[in-house]
Formats: C-alpha cells, structure tokens, sequence
C-alpha cells in the first residue's frame, strides 16, 4: 500500500526554505502541483493545525508531516529535501533535511496509521536514514525509499 503512494515525481530538492512554516507551505504548494490536493491554502492550514498537536519532527534530520483532509485527491507520499536544515522542534532537537510528507483522504480512518507504522519502522532504521540523507539525485532517493517500503510491506 505504502510504496503505492510514493513516485519519483514526488521527490524535490529545495534550498531557499528556512523555517518549519515555509517547508509546510512548500509542502502544500508542491502537493496541489502534483495533483495530490484541490487546494494548496486548505492542505497548508491541515498541515499546521496538526503540527501543532505535537510536533512531526522526528529524529537524525527527518520529519514526517501529515494530515487527512478533505482536499487530498490522491494518497501520496512526498520527500522534500531541503539544502538547509530545519528547525523542526524533533525529539532529539535536530535541524530536519528530509520530510516525508503524508496526504490522505479525509474518511480513510487507519491509512494514514498504516502508513506512518511503515515509515516510522523504516527510519528506525540508521543505514536506510543515512542513506536518504546523502543520497542526492531524485533517482537515488527513489530507489532507496521504494526498496526498504517494499521490504517492509512483506
């Protein structure tokens, strides 16, 4: 299910982002220009009113920001990966270089759950988390993302 929703056009290297709130803009942004949402504005506003129930930052440079809402027409899986490190307020109060961003349809009750379950046990993971942390061509990260989704999915 998980490696369903990740394609390689659901990759972007961006380097003028410089805080958490514009990489969640340019998350919105990105997703309504791949046909993810209807609306960048309603998806971004999804995005923040969940950030700030609890931070997404993870841990080792990685967040994973998400939300169901209304807007999303296609369940994906987006990596962003930004040229500065951001400060994401993770649990071990890193600067973040990789977000995995996370669009479900409003309605899908336990999709969202399947599919942070599946990425939370892949970056456990330190050699799959270095790995997308040098990796730096959108190939690369593709490939490597995919494999370990698809390991992990049997």
């Amino acid at each position: 299910m998980v490696h369903d929703m990740f394609h390689i056009n659901h990759i972007v290297f961006d380097s003028s982002v410089k805080t958490k709130d514009e990489a969640l803009n340019y998350i919105a942004v990105f997703a309504e220009k791949q046909g993810v949402v209807t609306s960048s504005k309603s998806y971004y506003k999804g995005l923040k009113k969940r950030e700030k129930e609890v931070t997404t930052g993870f841990k080792d440079g990685v967040a994973i920001p998400h939300c169901k809402h209304k807007t999303v027409i296609n369940p994906s899986l987006m990596l962003i990966k930004f040229s500065n490190p951001i400060e994401w307020e993770s649990m071990d109060g890193k600067g973040v270089h990789v977000a995995f961003a996370l669009a479900i349809p409003d309605g899908k009750n336990n999709d969202h759950l399947k599919v942070l379950s599946t990425l939370s046990r892949a970056l456990i993971d330190e050699q799959f988390t270095q790995s997308i942390l040098t990796a730096d061509t959108e190939k690369d990260l593709y490939h490597i993302i995919q494999n370990k989704l698809e390991e992990l999915s049997n």
